[in-house]
């Protein structure tokens, strides 16, 4: 049960810290701090890489 609880904390934990990093990127983005092109890289990057851990988590907690 605990594993389980822990699964959870860390999604959400998870979602959470992408969240942050995306506004964070879009906000550099918007006052021109960093190049179009390297915002958008991470921000589809850190989105896919949270979808994949996301998924793999999901996955372990219904397997267990």
């Amino acid at each position: 049960m605990e594993i389980k609880a822990f699964m959870i904390f860390a999604i959400v934990i998870l979602i959470l810290f992408l969240i942050t990093i995306n506004n964070v990127m879009l906000f550099a983005f918007k006052h021109n701090k960093m190049k179009k092109g390297l915002a958008i890289s991470y921000m589809i990057i850190s989105i896919f890489s949270g979808i994949a851990i996301s998924s793999f988590l999901i996955w372990k907690f219904f397997i267990s």
